[in-house]
Formats: structure tokens, C-alpha cells, sequence
């Protein structure tokens, strides 16, 4: 397979030089047996070919040469034992046609490959665009208890940098060592704040779309560690229930990451709604096979009202007094277009579940 893939790449790349190849051997051969009408099926190839390779006026500046030499070849090497020349004309009118039909039919082609490519790309532009606005209202959603998990490590960094400060004016092997000490929470409690800061940057900030490999594990960790603190102020336990080793997929983690904080978001609001039962949001990841990997958020909160499964994903659609019901939308485009479904049902006994499942990565195709 990767032999036949080389080759593939290989001829592309070189298209339009094998389409000027292919277009004078045919004319010679054309010169020496000649092809009559069945000259058109390889001049057509030749034309298809450098439109694959470059811009279609260079695939109908190919046809344009064919069908010149097509009539060059019939005054220059007259075929032989052929008396009648409407014949030898007809047969060489039918090859013109053939290749100009082809050529039309090919820049068609181009031209509507080239607009849609274009769409797409205009497509992905805009789903940037409203995900980055997704990520700005996660972000200030979760402004209030991030800043309330900032304030503890700057707390514990200002009083060991006290204690720090105390033990620095004894003297002693012990107040030596409960110096180090110090220090070594000052620092480990200063990378804490780091991380969170970075986490919250990385989620606000509008960079380009990036495919790259993503250890999904990875960006569920993340997910967690930046809504901790707003489950911890709802008094909402988040479990997670990662399977390891996980193949990677290919995908934006910026954007994998706010559709999962958009997940555990709703399954937070969903748990404190109901101040009957548990409140825990579950998340799962597993590997159902070799071809895809499953994520699911459960939550033990008032699950779905009959019908209300689907619509829950619909634009401008909310359950919420003050939602404007684009975060489940939105998530679901993102998910697609990661080649993925984004799915919710409710539980048997209390709450729902979204189900996300994405393509693992394959580095060549089966």
C-alpha cells in the first residue's frame, strides 16, 4: 500500500511533465500506426492529467495542442491505403471532439473541486471563529473559580516565603532543612499558578486551526484540572475513568478540550439543578475497537424530557432561563468536523450521558 501510495504521489507531482510526455509520444506513435479516432483516448488522458497537475488554462492549453496535432499529423504523415479523405477528416474530427469534451467536462470539475475546497476552508474559518467565542464565555464562566484556585497558591507562595524569610535569620541544620522545605512548596505551589494561568491563556487566545496527533487522555486531564474548581464551589464531584494506553487521534486539542469543558459545564449545571440527588459528573474515555475512541460525561442530574434528546443540539435551543444554545451546537460542528459524532441519551436511573466518538489516527491507510 505505501509503494502504491509513492507512486501516486510520485506521478502528481510530476502531472504536468507527464502530460507534455504523453502528449509527443502519442503524436509519434499516432505518425507511425496510425490511431485514427482511438488517438483521442490517450490525448485525453494526457489533458485530465495536466489538469490534475496545475491551473485548468493549462489543462485547455493541452487540449488546444492535441487537437492541433491531431490535424498536423494528417497533413504531415498522410495515412496510407485511405483514398477517401472525408473519412480521414471525420476520424479526425470525432478525436477533436472527443478531446475538447473532455477538456470541458475536466475544467468543470476543476473549477467546482476548487469551489468547494474553498467553501471548506471558509467553513472551518467560521467554525474557528465561533468556537473562539465559545472558548471567551467558557472562560468567563470560569473566571470567579479560577481566580479562587489562583488565590490558594498565592496564599501558600506568601506565607512559606514568610516562613522562608523567619528561618533565613536562625541558624542551625533544622531551620536549614525547614528552609529547604520552604522553598520547595514556593516553587512547587508557583508552578501550580503557572499552570493554571496557561491552561486559561491557551483557552482564550485565537491561534489558526492545528491538525496535529492528540493523546486524548491528555486533554481530558486538562479539561478536569481547569473546572475542578467550579465543581468544588457546587459542591460537584467529577470522576475520572481514563483507559490507558489510548491510540491518538488527529485533531485540534484547543478545540477538543472547550467541547469537553462545554460537557462537564452542562453536567455540572444539570447536577446542582436537582438538589435531591448525588451530584457527580463521570468522565470516560475507552477504545470500543481499533478504529475509534469513545468519550462519555454522565451526570446524576434531571436528565432529558421525552424528545428533548436531539433538540438539545439545535441552534439557538436552550434549556437554560438565560442560555443562548449555541455551546451544544457548536461542540457537535466541532466534533464532526473532526470526522467524530457527538451523541446524548438519558440515563436508566438518573441524568444523561454525552457520548463523543472520534477516528483513531492512521499514519498510512488500511
Amino acid at each position: 500500500m505505501n509503494g502504491q501510495r509513492s507512486l501516486r504521489e510520485f506521478v502528481l507531482s510530476h502531472a504536468a511533465a507527464f502530460s507534455v510526455m504523453l502528449v509527443s509520444l502519442v503524436f509519434v506513435v499516432d505518425a507511425i500506426l496510425p490511431l485514427g479516432v482511438a488517438s483521442a483516448v490517450p490525448y485525453t488522458f494526457a489533458v485530465l492529467l495536466a489538469l490534475k497537475a496545475r491551473s485548468p488554462r493549462f489543462g485547455v492549453w493541452v487540449a488546444v495542442v492535441c487537437c492541433v496535432l491531431t490535424f498536423v499529423k494528417m497533413g504531415l504523415f498522410p495515412e496510407r491505403g485511405t483514398t477517401e479523405l472525408w473519412k480521414v477528416i471525420t476520424n479526425r474530427c470525432l478525436a477533436v471532439f472527443a478531446i475538447g469534451m473532455s477538456a470541458l467536462l475536466g475544467v468543470q470539475r476543476r473549477r467546482a473541486e476548487d469551489q468547494r475546497q474553498r467553501a471548506e476552508a471558509q467553513t472551518r474559518l467560521h467554525l474557528a471563529d465561533l468556537a473562539h467565542l465559545g472558548r471567551l464565555k467558557t472562560a468567563g464562566q470560569l473566571a470567579t473559580s479560577l481566580a479562587h484556585e489562583l488565590n490558594q497558591p498565592l496564599a501558600a507562595v506568601s506565607l512559606q516565603s514568610e516562613i522562608a524569610t523567619q528561618l533565613v535569620q536562625q541558624n542551625g541544620a533544622e531551620s536549614r532543612d525547614a528552609l529547604l522545605s520552604s522553598l520547595r512548596e514556593i516553587t512547587e505551589q508557583s508552578q501550580r499558578a503557572g499552570v493554571i494561568v496557561r491552561s486559561l491563556r491557551e483557552q482564550v487566545r485565537k491561534p489558526e486551526p492545528v491538525r496535529a496527533t492528540v493523546a486524548l487522555n491528555n486533554v481530558v486531564h486538562d479539561a478536569v484540572r481547569l473546572i475542578e474548581a467550579q465543581a468544588e464551589r457546587a459542591g460537584v464531584t467529577i470522576r475520572s475513568k481514563l483507559s490507558e494506553p489510548l491510540p491518538p487521534i488527529l485533531g485540534d486539542s484547543i478545540q477538543l478540550e472547550q467541547v469537553l469543558l462545554n460537557l462537564m459545564q452542562n453536567a455540572i449545571e444539570a447536577v446542582t439543578a436537582d438538589e435531591s440527588g448525588p451530584r457527580v459528573v463521570q468522565v470516560e474515555t475507552r477504545c470500543d475497537d481499533a478504529l475509534q475512541i469513545t468519550i462519555s460525561v454522565s451526570d446524576t442530574g434531571v436528565g432529558f424530557a421525552p424528545g428533548e434528546a436531539e433538540r438539545v443540539f439545535e441552534r439557538f435551543h436552550s434549556t437554560k432561563p438565560h442560555g443562548m444554545g449555541m455551546g451544544l451546537a457548536i461542540s457537535r460542528s466541532i466534533v464532526e468536523d473532526h470526522g467524530g459524532r457527538l451523541c446524548c441519551s438519558s440515563n436508566p436511573d438518573r441524568g444523561a450521558t454525552f457520548t463523543l466518538t472520534l477516528p483513531v489516527f492512521r499514519s498510512s491507510p488500511l
